[in-house]
């Protein structure tokens, strides 16, 4: 059931005949209150002050109020006064008229002309299908068809009245006791005139259409293909399309098949036609409904086995009707193919392959259009047009169903609308009728981090291995968090001022507000109020201060990659001692910070641990007692550290977000971690062990396997200063020859995606890069191009290579296809030295030449800062310097353009000044992109709410036993 707080100073007790019980929720437009029908009179002030207290009390404990519940939205009282406030209430109001209740709920009561105006619906105690999905598993048999049946009847009524909801997803579908109700129409518009949307792309990633990512036209075939999409997720537990990072998710939704997984027929086949990547090609919500009803043997059938003939605005009431009533009440509903009729007992369906197959959605009563459509200039061309779908079953005297675009006519009364509380922690929304207003408690799919909506029990010892790189370092402190387990270990033990989601999004924790001034020099920090240290010492601004001086004066940590632009860094690094930097100031709620130089994404480098708060006792950053016993302010602390054998950790009870779930996390500490983890994990030792990516293949039926895209890319280094790849036909040659995929396959089990770009998918805000050469191999046209750079078969060319095993045998697989498609003669440099500086002294001397294997991965998650430190020029790296520019490229265009990105306020225009820079230097191939670093790990089955976080750090804090 939703958790329900008491009501706060200035709440109302009373709207209208409601009287307020509780808060369920609070956005940014209004705030949501879970209410009892009661009149005016009934009750006194003070008794109705009484009343609410215990009936708020008993429903938090389970126990049983009187009186109808109901879910009341207020608009804001700040937004009162405001007409566009007001005028935008009304009309979610007014697009909620349009709407049947079917499968969603009923508007009650609305006043939305008053001094405080509010809307009034049934409230739902029902949990979101994604909460029940992570706690009991993926939906199957009469369970998924009745959810299938009533989600669709939803989207049909909701269609059938001109309105598109863009954001269906599981979040978004209650699972109550009368059947499923689709929810939060908070971004649902009507249709114009035309039947399209505007090109507004909104919605949430892993369940948006390809139109709606590309600004096409968005109509009711986006929420079918969302449907689709949910569908195979209820069906199987995972999106069709993935749920990592959002360039990588928009990829897949655009260019490659989705995967249905254990989905079986015959809702297979109807879910494939709806995830179909053009909107034309799809069914619409009534041909779903029919296709469903006809297999359930629901759909009410003539003499002659047609659909009965009847006014279109009786047959499409009726047909709603029917799906309601099916997915509410039909306990022992089954869909079966149409040549089996229903059957009592599950039956394997087994349709004619031309079953299913994408249809093309038209316009009332026109005929089927088989032609396939034109190509989206971002899209990939399939390599097989797409079957046509044939719904079983047609309306008399017409090829395709009819659709409606407007309201029932005119028969039908309705209500005001519909306004729902959701039965979750995680989300309250306000449904109404058409349109649904959203409260988000915290994001979409996200688990929950203060162990209050998430699933499994409080308990339990989690156990894992790690590298025991601590003794090489200062210990667990922040400032030592830069790398490895000093890094882990930071992120249970501090919180800091924001975090990535797994989407790759940027989330408050203790910053309640971020604000730059207008050149991005100077940024203001608010923080949130009453957050303490585990050992009850409050977090304030000079907790952070603290923490970033102690950090900038760990000369082996890597905080000059993260604030060495704040003023006052270097004095504060070279002053022993000192617990301030000019550059750093606080004030009543936060502090500011001020730069050398304008970076308008500086916000994007705060999510790193080694910028946590500390207490006063911490020291310096040598303090051994303060390293090895930190006191933090996260989801757990030390409970002992016994170097080089183990770290063990207890629950932090005082942590702002709530409490972990686990009792204790024990971190075994051993160097030869990669090889013992896996063992250990198969014999039940270990719950969590941290995969390296060469050894993935060993694991690829293991139901544990967890694997998430990195920051980083693996790459080829041209030397571009001369020799022979000082042209760019060289380097696309060598592009061309590559399979990259082959390469992953062979070198890493499949674990690692080729690389598309310079940049990442996985880094978000950005677009999926765009590599010509990047794809397939191309031996002919390397060839050419070989030829043009006067390349040709015999040609000597360098390979340099660190002495590191993987290194190795990948420059081997990079020599066998170099020499196979280009016909060269690839000479291997092994450097004797894992040193970075005498590497990168050895390919910059003025005799190297040639090519250089290489990996980096991101400071932190931002394309620019990727495109910067690899081949800005002014990275480049002279003999014996520690830069990271090694190939020497220089373009005046690109260096003017990574200039400008972190001057640009306006997010879309640093953005497109991102993607031209990356095109420059993938034009020019000024390194060669292999394949994108990525982070896997073996889970235990006995755990839930265990994943990865954007780093691919085990996410303990959410962790739970089942």
């Amino acid at each position: 059931m939703p958790e329900i707080t008491p009501l706060r100073p200035g709440d109302p007790e009373r709207l209208g005949p409601y009287r307020l019980l509780g808060l369920l929720g609070e956005g940014g437009q209004g705030s949501v209150y879970l209410g009892e029908e009661s009149p005016p009179d009934e009750t006194t002030d003070e008794a109705a002050d009484e009343t609410a207290d215990e009936t708020a009390d008993e429903t938090a404990g389970g126990g049983q109020a009187t009186g109808r519940k109901v879910a009341v939205k207020l608009l804001h009282a700040r937004l009162s006064g405001d007409a566009r406030a007001r005028a935008r209430f009304a009309a979610e109001l007014e697009v909620a008229r349009r709407v049947a209740a079917f499968c969603t709920a009923p508007i009650l009561d609305a006043d939305v002309e008053g001094d405080r105006p509010y809307i009034v619906s049934e409230y739902i105690d029902g949990p979101p299908l994604s909460d029940v999905l992570a706690a009991e598993g993926p939906r199957s048999g009469a369970d998924l068809d009745r959810l299938a049946i009533g989600t669709v009847t939803a989207l049909a009524a909701i269609h059938e009245a001109g309105v598109v909801h863009r954001d269906f997803k599981p979040a978004n579908v209650l699972l109550a006791p009368d059947g499923p109700r689709v929810i939060d129409f908070g971004i649902a518009r009507a249709l114009d005139a035309t039947g399209t949307m505007s090109s507004t792309a909104v919605g949430t990633p892993a369940y948006m259409a390809p139109e709606q990512i590309v600004g096409g036209p968005i109509g009711p075939q986006a929420d079918i293909f969302a449907w689709g999409s949910t569908m195979a997720f209820a069906a199987s537990g995972r999106a069709p399309f993935g749920r990592d990072s959002i360039p990588a998710v928009m990829h897949r939704i655009l260019n490659l098949p989705p995967d249905l997984g254990t989905l079986n027929e015959p809702l297979r086949g109807l879910v494939q036609a709806c995830l179909n990547k053009q909107a034309s090609h799809r069914p619409s919500s009534q041909q779903v409904l029919i296709h469903l009803l006809n297999l359930a043997g629901s759909l009410p059938q003539a003499p002659d086995g047609r659909p009965e003939t009847q006014t279109p605005e009786a047959r499409s009431e009726a047909m709603l009707n029917q799906g309601a009533e099916a997915a509410a009440t039909h306990t022992g509903i089954r869909l079966v193919s149409p040549s089996q009729g229903v059957s009592p007992t599950p039956q394997p369906a087994v349709p004619s392959p031309e079953a299913y197959a994408a249809p093309p959605y038209q316009q009332p009563n026109a005929p089927w259009a088989p032609a396939f459509p034109q190509q989206h200039p971002y899209q990939q061309q399939p390599t097989q047009p797409p079957q046509q779908w044939a719904p079983p079953g047609t309306w008399p005297g017409t090829t395709s169903p009819p659709v409606k675009t407007g309201p029932f006519g005119g028969s039908r009364k309705r209500g005001l609308g519909v306004l729902a509380g959701v039965g979750s922690a995680a989300l309250v929304a306000l449904v109404l009728t058409g349109s649904v207003i959203a409260v988000q408690l915290q994001g979409d799919d996200e688990p929950s981090r203060g162990g209050k909506g998430g699933t499994g029990r409080t308990g339990g010892e989690l156990r894992l291995p790690l590298s025991d790189t601590v003794a090489q370092g200062g210990g667990l402190s922040p400032s030592n968090a830069g790398f490895g387990t000093e890094r882990i270990v930071a992120k249970q033990l501090f919180t800091g001022l924001v975090e990535f989601t797994s989407s790759g999004t940027l989330r408050n924790r203790l910053a309640s507000k971020i604000t730059p001034d207008a050149t991005c020099t100077s940024w203001k920090i608010d923080l949130r109020s009453g957050t303490t240290f585990s050992n009850g010492e409050r977090v304030t601004p000079e907790s952070f201060i603290r923490g970033w001086v102690r950090s900038a004066q760990d000369l082996d940590g890597i905080a000059s990659l993260l604030i060495g632009e704040v003023k006052g860094f270097q004095e504060a690094r070279s002053a022993k001692g000192s617990t301030t930097m000019s550059g750093l100031r606080s004030y009543g709620t936060g502090f500011s910070v001020d730069l050398t130089s304008p970076d308008c994404e500086f916000d994007r480098r705060l999510a790193d641990p080694i910028l946590s708060p500390v207490p006063a006792n911490a020291g310096a950053p040598d303090d051994a007692v303060y390293n090895e016993r930190p006191i933090g302010n996260g989801p757990f602390k030390v409970d002992s550290y016994v170097k080089g054998s183990t770290i063990t950790l207890v629950r932090n009870d005082a942590w702002a977000f709530g409490k972990a779930k686990l009792d204790r996390v024990v971190i075994d500490l051993d160097n030869d971690m990669a090889a013992k983890g896996p063992t250990g994990y198969k014999a039940g030792r270990y719950h969590w062990a941290p995969l390296e990516s060469m050894n993935v293949s060993a694991y690829r039926g293991d139901p544990g396997l967890l694997s998430r895209p990195g920051q980083g890319l693996n790459f080829l280094i041209p030397i571009t200063a001369r020799g022979p790849m000082s042209t760019k036909e060289a380097r696309l040659a060598v592009s061309h020859a590559l399979d990259r995929k082959a390469l992953s396959d062979q070198l890493y089990g499949g674990a690692l995606q080729p690389a598309r770009g310079i940049v990442p998918a996985s880094i978000a805000g950005t677009a999926p890069s765009q590599c010509p050469s990047c794809g397939r191999p191309d031996p002919a046209e390397a060839k050419r191009l070989a030829s043009a750079a006067k390349l040709g078969p015999g040609s000597r060319v360098r390979l340099y290579v660190r002495n590191v095993p993987t290194h190795i045998r990948w420059a081997q697989l990079v020599k066998a296809q170099l020499e196979r498609n280009l016909g060269w003669s690839v000479d291997l440099r092994l450097s004797a030295d894992l040193d970075y500086v005498k590497f990168a002294k050895e390919v910059t001397s003025k005799d190297a030449s040639g090519l250089a294997t290489f990996a980096w991965q991101a400071d932190f998650p931002s394309a620019h800062n990727l495109l910067r430190s690899l081949l800005g020029s002014g990275q480049n790296a002279a003999a014996g310097s520690d830069l990271t520019n090694l190939s020497g490229w220089r373009n005046g265009r690109f260096d003017q353009l990574l200039a400008e990105i972190p001057r640009t306020a306006d997010q879309a225009a640093r953005l497109q000044r991102t993607r031209e820079a990356e095109k420059i230097a993938l034009d020019e191939m000024s390194l060669i992109p292999v394949t994108d670093t990525a982070s896997s790990a073996l889970r235990s089955d006995e755990l839930v709410g265990l994943g990865m976080d954007h780093q691919g750090d085990p996410t303990l804090s959410t962790a739970a036993f089942k």
